[in-house]
């Protein structure tokens, strides 16, 4: 085998398994938006929605200045053997400390003067903390990355989802804190999440600051400081239109926005599971002989995934809006569909972006970020006053269209990849028509049935040119099992398996009868067949289903009355403790719905007190005859 495709073939092997990793730790994330989506909107007002967008999004703002971008230094040099891992940790350290001691200083003076009230909401020492943690963590995730310890970068997300999690259950649900409640709960998840990595990869062993190798900070710094513009530039990009949007139309439409950018934000929470292996990779392939047909052969996979991706979450954004955010923010589904189309520019982009920071050529990712940052700032000054939450959307899809068409040029000059123009005009055009049906059908009511066989007949198309680079890359990576099930059933048949329930999704959208009935009718056989076959694990798996399928239909207390219901017939048939246990969870439930908290808390109560009389009797009784057994001998 030659070096050149033995050095493609350990590349791909890398990029593939680092994917894996990188997905461990952001499924964890993604999971968390899911549970955590619902708990925002239920339990904070549109107009705090939008309060902590503007808040997080100043953060984003200031970590670049305040970090002084050093952490993309730690990956580049970090994974360079060229250079000692322990000098490139100590000067990322100092260069943090430095960015928040200035930051320390600055924030108290603006706060007291009053300049920017209007977006700090006096929030001022919690954005330093935050700011504070999410800048030490950052650095140590991506040392991390540079001593090529993937697995503990994807644990340390998953403890950081989790402890997010708990924080806002706890600070926003049990404590009712509102907007500081949400700040707390990212501050203490990520002050956690470093204090985890500190130990769990002994990196004080890294310190070292009595001998720091100065030309190798000067190489850091000049390799960090244009990519502080840069990045600054790209949040101007995606936040400006949050900040424009408030003092245009206020915190109340940034709130509807912000939610909006929950679906768009699925594609590039999954592209970011690749894009952080692919940057690893662009890293270390730089230098190999078979760069160029690496790179070609990586985008076009690339490519692929984003209009499969991109597709399916625009044939399903309106359903998935109204079951995950709820009917408040409702109205996010008009305007989620074109940030979906702007989400494939923005990952090709990052995708090109990886070959100025591979090429140590950080000065072209400031020059082509420019492009974008000036574009989105003007046409949100001009078509927000005058097409409202419509400004925005088209804003972001026109500056990631402007600076995508400068890096294809650019960065090709250094990397001549195939960028595969024609399968590109063909897809975006495809989704394109798919992102104006999706729009137009919540602006005119015609558009519903039209939509509703339209969707799907196009992401089939979508995904039957696209599918096959991905199909190859599935059965590459899977374990030996799951491909050979795979190539018995065949591509064409699991395509149209996943065409059929995807069409079946949006239809029962659209007619809900449909999925509430033939729902109920598979989790009632489900639970017909555990009765019978004494499957308890079926039976109560299809009572859950019935449950929460009311629940989703018509409400809690419909879902714990037929539960109930079932749940008696149950007992009478065969008692048992489990069964017993769930109908008085039940009847506590259907209580606590339709009386109200105090009538279920009774409930409870009664219960309690009828089976610790129950039991007591039984107890006594069991005693007496004891009692009577030892007497008798």
């Amino acid at each position: 085998m030659s070096s050149e495709n033995t050095a493609g073939s350990s590349g791909y092997k890398k990029l593939v398994s680092n994917t894996l990793l990188f997905a461990l730790g952001s499924f964890s994330s993604k999971l968390l938006i899911i549970l955590l989506v619902n708990v925002y909107t239920t339990h904070l007002t549109r107009a705090e929605l939008g309060v902590n967008d503007v808040i997080q999004q100043i953060a984003n703002w200031l970590i670049p200045i305040v970090t002084l971008t050093i952490s993309e230094s730690v990956v580049r040099f970090g994974l360079d053997k060229a250079y000692d891992k322990k000098q490139v940790f100590s000067i990322a350290n100092i260069a943090c400390a430095a960015g928040l001691a200035g930051l320390a200083v600055i924030l108290p003076i603006v706060a007291i003067s009053g300049v920017a009230d209007k977006y700090l909401h006096s929030y001022s020492l919690l954005i330093f903390i935050y700011i504070f943690c999410a800048s030490i963590k950052l650095v140590y995730s991506n040392f991390l990355r540079a001593l090529d310890k993937v697995l503990l970068f994807a644990i340390t997300a998953i403890v950081n989802s989790a402890l997010t999690l708990v924080g806002t259950i706890l600070f926003i649900v049990v404590l009712k804190m509102g907007n500081v409640g949400y700040l707390w709960s990212i501050i203490a998840a990520d002050a956690v999440s470093t204090m985890f990595m500190l130990f769990s990869a002994r990196l004080w062993r890294y310190f070292d600051f009595k001998h720091i190798d100065r030309k190798l900070l000067r190489m850091m710094i000049s390799y960090s400081l244009p990519l502080i513009p840069a990045q600054i530039m790209w949040l101007i990009t995606n936040s400006s239109d949050s900040f424009m949007t408030t003092h245009y139309l206020g915190s109340d439409r940034n709130g509807i926005l912000s939610a909006s950018y929950k679906i768009a934000n699925l594609v590039s929470t999954v592209y970011l599971m690749f894009g952080q292996a692919w940057n690893m990779s662009a890293i270390m392939e730089d230098k190999s002989k078979g760069r160029d047909r690496f790179y070609s052969n990586v985008f076009h996979l690339n490519q692929c995934l984003l209009y499969i991706l991109s597709a399916g979450c625009l044939m399903v954004c309106a359903p998935l809006t109204q079951i995950w955010m709820g009917r408040d923010v409702w109205e996010s589904a008009m305007y989620a569909p074109i940030l979906i189309y702007s989400c494939i520019f923005s990952c090709c982009t990052t995708f090109m972006g990886s070959i100025y920071l591979a090429s140590n050529k950080t000065k072209r990712s400031l020059v082509t970020s420019l492009v974008a940052g000036v574009i989105n700032i003007t046409l949100n000054i001009i078509l927000i006053p005058r097409i409202g939450l419509f400004g925005p959307p088209i804003t972001t899809v026109v500056s990631y269209i402007a600076v995508f068409a400068v890096r294809a040029y650019d960065s090709r000059s250094i990397v001549p990849f195939d960028l595969r123009l024609r399968k590109l005009i063909v897809n975006c055009s495809l989704l394109l028509v798919m992102t104006v049906v999706s729009v137009t059908q919540h602006i005119s009511g015609t558009m519903h049935t039209a939509a509703m066989f339209l969707l799907p007949v196009m992401f089939a198309v979508i995904l039957a040119m696209n599918i096959q680079p991905v199909w190859k890359a599935v059965l590459a990576i899977a374990p030996k099992k799951i491909a050979d099930l795979l190539l018995r059933i065949g591509e064409k048949k699991l395509i149209a398996a996943g065409v059929a329930a995807a069409a079946f999704a949006v239809v029962c959208w659209y007619y809900h009868i449909v999925l509430t009935a033939s729902c109920l009718i598979a989790f009632s056989f489900a639970a017909a067949f555990g009765v019978m076959y004494g499957k308890d694990m079926i039976k109560l798996g299809g009572a859950a289903g019935i449950f929460l399928t009311l629940w989703a239909s018509w409400g809690a207390a419909y879902g714990c009355l037929a539960l109930l219901v079932l749940l008696s017939l149950d007992y009478i048939r065969k008692p048992d403790g489990v069964t017993s246990f769930l109908g008085c969870l039940c009847f506590i439930g259907t209580a606590w719905k339709i009386g109200g908290a105090w009538t279920g808390l009774f409930s409870g109560v009664v219960i309690l007190l009828i089976a610790t009389v129950t039991h007591f009797s039984k107890a006594v009784e069991l005693a007496e005859r004891a009692y009577v057994k030892i007497k008798n001998r």
